[in-house]
């Protein structure tokens, strides 16, 4: 899954890299066809949610080498100045709007904008009250989850 970086990337959200861990082949489907012309890419935060849930798993020692497994496997994205200042710039916003969602959502938000990304996802709910912020989001059930 890993390519030569590109101008512009899909940045898969916890969400689908999980499918794609547990071998959904309806999801694996799906990002294998989405454009070529784009680098298919996660963020570092993702990677740490990635490896939290390993070790909080049944059998951390196998889940772990899966998740490395995968990762060494597609760009990782880090988490960088410009990052961190567009992650400010939108939690201020949010938090006068009384509109707050969790820092790592925050966290991979900023990084998928500030890369021009556009974040795949199915956690809509939270991502939609970042306006600039691009997402190819569908239900579950159209991901094939």
């Amino acid at each position: 899954m890993k390519r030569h970086l590109k101008s512009k990337s899909y940045i898969i959200d916890t969400d689908i890299c999980i499918e794609i861990l547990r071998n959904n082949q309806r999801v694996i489907s799906k990002i294998k066809n989405l454009p070529s012309d784009i680098d298919i890419c996660t963020t570092i935060i993702n990677a740490g949610e990635l490896f939290y849930g390993a070790f909080h798993s049944d059998n951390p020692n196998q889940r772990i080498k899966e998740v490395m497994a995968f990762l060494n496997d597609i760009t990782i994205m880090p988490l960088d100045l410009n990052a961190v200042e567009k992650y400010g710039e939108i939690k201020s916003r949010l938090r006068k709007l009384g509109q707050l969602i969790p820092d790592n959502d925050l966290f991979i938000a900023s990084i998928t904008i500030v890369n021009n990304g556009i974040l795949v996802t199915q956690n809509i709910a939270h991502y939609k009250r970042i306006s600039e912020l691009k997402i190819l989001g569908s239900s579950p059930k159209k991901l094939g989850v």
